[in-house]
């Protein structure tokens, strides 16, 4: 077992990542049955997909606001001790949805509300997580197989959170998701505090915040595989992966089906996705990063039109396996590309323009994908979606020389 640990998951021979990624995928498990919670209660009390759209648009807003600012608190103070804080604000906001829904006081408002709180809170969290990994393995050598499992994790818990929160909800009610998911950040946070490590800064001192910003955007520009990175990064998850805002509406006005095949059909990206990341884990390294790259946005592209024009709940399945897939092929090699070619005194603002792409523009995403859906339908959007990757895919795959180099 420990050989093939060291071959294929070098980066879990480092203390430091195995406790981080142990308490990740515990804790991942309930934010996914909390994603899955949200996004069917709105669903169910509004019957709007523009409201459903816009509650998850309300949330990722200050990713877009304050992602480039981040980056500058991610290089001036200690990540782990950022993570603490953060993740501990998670658990009391998914606590205080547990206390609303107890007292039967949760409304569409509240929600909104407390859902900017957690995306305010998200803008720091996810760059310092991004920017976290390099720490914890000790360099950029296990670099690429530490983020591809960080996607397993991610994934794992995407495949067992949606159909634990759809049992929970259908035999329990939805409150108790809340519940879980607020006592699984204490996975996370014992594994930070167990940590070994000096907590030390990547820089000293923050001189001029808007020139610092800049600074990082002109280092983008004027490097091809960041810059064509970062505008794949602009497409494809913008309007590609709005799975949490149509799948519910796709499962109830399309399908036909209810609280278990919701959570099913979540659970099947989630396994596609964790299938793929392994693969990564396993298989992938600096110099295929930019094909896995290119196919997973091919594959993404035609599997939603397919995923469009079919009306089966088992071929469903199928195709959000393989949309799964390719979704993390695209995710997690983007990731590393960035990474691989950052500074270490620049990673925090590479890595917060990452987030203000990848989950900044998620508004734009939500919006759109919601809207189209009230009037057109989830499986026309799912097929409009695929035609929009498909130029994503066309930028890398033209400009391919380039990021190969």
């Amino acid at each position: 077992m420990g050989h093939i640990i060291r071959e294929y998951f070098p980066a879990l021979t480092h203390r430091n990542y195995k406790l981080f990624w142990s308490g990740q995928i515990i804790s991942l498990i309930g934010t996914w049955m909390q994603n899955a919670a949200l996004s069917w209660l709105v669903y169910s009390m509004t019957r709007d997909g523009f409201l459903s759209g816009f509650m998850t648009a309300v949330q990722f807003t200050p990713l877009f606001a304050f992602s480039l600012f981040a980056g500058l608190i991610i290089e001036r103070f200690p990540k782990r001790r950022i993570l603490i804080f953060t993740q501990s604000m998670l658990l009391l906001i998914a606590f205080i949805f547990y206390i609303l829904m107890y007292f039967n006081a949760i409304t569409y408002p509240v929600i909104l509300v407390l859902l900017f709180f957690v995306g305010t809170i998200q803008a720091l969290d996810n760059p310092t997580r991004q920017a976290f990994v390099v720490e914890l393995v000790e360099g950029k050598e296990h670099l690429l197989n530490a983020i591809a499992l960080n996607s397993a994790a991610f994934n794992s818990a995407r495949l067992i959170g949606p159909a634990v929160a759809g049992k929970v909800m259908a035999d329990y009610g939805v409150r108790w998701c809340f519940l879980l998911n607020a006592v699984s950040f204490l996975a996370v946070l014992i594994g930070l505090l167990m940590m070994r490590m000096k907590d030390v800064p990547s820089k000293e001192e923050l001189k001029d915040p808007k020139k610092e910003i800049k600074e990082g955007l002109k280092y983008i520009k004027t490097n091809p595989k960041l810059l064509y990175t970062v505008v794949s990064l602009v497409i494809i998850p913008t309007f590609c992966m709005n799975f949490n805002v149509l799948v519910p509406i796709y499962t109830k006005d399309y399908l036909l089906l209810k609280e278990k095949a919701y959570g099913i059909l979540l659970s099947s990206l989630g396994f596609g996705a964790l299938v793929g990341a392994i693969f990564i884990a396993a298989k992938g390294n600096k110099q295929r990063a930019v094909y896995f790259q290119i196919i997973g946005a091919l594959g993404l592209s035609i599997f939603l039109i397919i995923l469009g024009l079919i009306k089966s709940y088992k071929l469903s399945i199928i195709i959000l396996i393989l949309l799964g897939l390719f979704m993390i092929f695209f995710n997690t090699t983007s990731n590393s590309i960035l990474q691989f070619n950052s500074p270490d005194d620049m990673r925090g603002r590479i890595m917060s323009v990452y987030s203000l792409v990848f989950g900044g523009l998620t508004p734009v995403g939500s919006i759109y994908a919601g809207t189209l859906a009230k009037y057109l339908g989830a499986n026309n959007v799912f097929i409009i979606s695929g035609v929009i990757g498909f130029i994503g895919f066309l930028i890398l795959y033209t400009r391919r020389g380039k990021l190969i180099k």
